[in-house]
C-alpha cells in the first residue's frame, strides 16, 4: 500500500506519483486481459461480416482507457471485479460504436492510423455494426444484474448523444465559445469516463461522487489533448486526418483560445467558413495561425490543469498503488503524443 500524498495540483509539473504506462498496466494485467477476452466474445455473430467489421476498429489498438479506468477504480475501492470487467467491456463497445457512427456523420477517412471502417466496408454496414456494438455493450452491463449500472449507463449514453448533437449543430458557427466547447466535451467524453471511474455507479456514495468528478475532469483533459493532437502537422499524432475538426467546422479549444489572443483570427475564420466547414487549405492556414497565437500551448496548459484537479479528487480515495495508478493515468493522458 502506498501512503504518498498527492501534491500534483500544487506543482508546476506533475509530481508524485509517476508510474509509467507499463507500470500502470502491470497492476491490472489479468483483469484487463479478461476485458479483452470479453470484447472478443461480444463481437461474435453468425450474421454476415459483423466480426470482421468490428475487428477492423477494435483490433486497431486503441488505448483501452475506459476499461482501465473501471478496473483501477475497482481495485482502489474494493468494488466487485466482475462488475468492473463488465463496465470496462461495455464502455469500450459503446465508445467503438460512437467511432463507427462519428466517421459516417463526419465523413472521416482515417481512424487509429488505418482507413476508417466506412472507407473499407461502406457507410451502411459501419452504422449497423456500430448499433451492434451499442447493443452488446448494454447487454454486457445488464448481465451483471446491477440495476444502478444499467440506469447510470443509460444516463451516460443519453449525455453522449446530446453532446454529439450539440457539436453537430454548432459546427460551422464561427461565434462558438469556450463555454459551448466545454459543454460538448463534458457530455460526449466526460460522461462515459465518469461512468467508468464510478465502476458503473456501484461505489458507496462519497467515493461515487469523488470518482465521478475525477472521471469528468479526466475526460475533459483527455478530449482537449485529442483536440491539440488534431492540430498536428500529420496524422501520425492523432491517428486521423490532420485538421479534420476545422474542416468539419468544429472550433476546438486551441482555436478558440487563439481567437481570444488574436480576435482578428475569428474574423478570418468567419470569412473562410463555408456551409460545410473549411477547405483543407483554409484549415491548414488557420492551424498555422493557431500555433502562432499560442492556442495549442494554452490548450495544453488547460488540459494539464484539469488533470491536476482530477488527481486532487483522489485524496478521498484510500491510499494504494491503484490510487497512484489513477493519478498517473491522468498525467499520462495529457502528456501523450498520440
Amino acid at each position: 500500500m502506498s501512503g504518498a500524498a498527492l501534491h500534483w495540483r500544487d506543482n508546476p509539473a506533475p509530481g508524485t506519483p509517476r508510474l509509467s504506462a507499463a507500470e500502470v498496466l502491470a497492476l491490472v494485467r489479468d483483469p484487463m486481459q479478461a476485458v479483452e477476452t470479453r470484447l472478443l466474445a461480444q463481437m461474435e455473430s453468425p450474421m454476415g461480416r459483423i466480426p470482421e467489421v468490428g475487428g477492423h476498429l477494435l483490433g486497431a489498438g486503441g488505448k483501452r482507457l475506459r476499461p482501465l479506468l473501471a478496473v483501477l477504480a475497482c481495485r482502489a475501492t474494493d468494488a466487485p471485479l466482475n462488475v468492473a470487467i463488465a463496465v470496462g467491456c461495455a464502455a469500450e463497445l459503446i465508445h467503438t460504436a460512437t467511432l463507427f457512427h462519428d466517421d459516417v456523420v463526419d465523413g472521416g477517412v482515417v481512424r487509429r492510423g488505418r482507413p476508417a471502417a466506412r472507407m473499407v466496408y461502406g457507410n451502411g454496414i459501419a452504422v449497423l455494426v456500430g448499433d451492434f456494438c451499442l447493443a452488446r455493450g448494454l447487454g454486457t452491463v445488464s448481465a451483471t444484474g446491477s440495476l444502478i449500472a444499467v440506469e447510470s449507463l443509460a444516463a451516460a449514453v443519453t449525455e453522449m448523444a446530446e453532446g454529439e448533437v450539440a457539436q453537430l449543430e454548432g459546427a460551422g458557427d464561427p461565434a462558438a465559445t469556450t463555454d459551448s466547447y466545454f459543454d460538448v466535451i463534458d457530455r460526449k467524453t466526460g460522461s462515459l469516463m465518469a461512468w467508468c471511474a464510478r465502476v458503473g455507479g456501484v461505489l458507496p456514495g462519497p467515493l461515487d461522487a469523488t470518482l465521478a468528478r475525477y472521471g469528468r475532469l479526466l475526460g475533459r483533459a483527455f478530449q482537449i489533448t485529442d483536440d491539440v493532437l488534431d492540430c498536428a502537422d500529420d496524422e501520425t499524432a492523432s491517428g486521423k486526418s490532420p485538421g479534420r475538426d476545422l474542416q468539419e467546422g468544429k472550433l476546438t479549444l486551441p482555436v478558440l483560445l487563439a481567437c481570444e489572443a488574436r480576435p482578428a483570427l475569428r474574423d478570418d475564420i468567419r470569412s473562410a467558413m463555408g456551409d460545410s466547414g473549411l477547405s483543407a487549405e483554409d484549415a491548414a492556414r488557420i492551424l498555422r495561425a493557431t500555433r502562432a497565437a499560442g492556442g495549442i500551448d494554452r490548450a495544453r496548459a488547460e488540459a494539464m490543469a484539469l488533470a491536476r484537479n482530477a488527481v486532487a479528487e483522489l485524496q478521498a480515495v484510500p491510499p494504494s498503488s491503484f490510487r497512484d495508478a489513477l493519478a498517473s493515468l491522468a498525467r499520462l493522458s495529457v502528456e501523450r503524443v498520440a
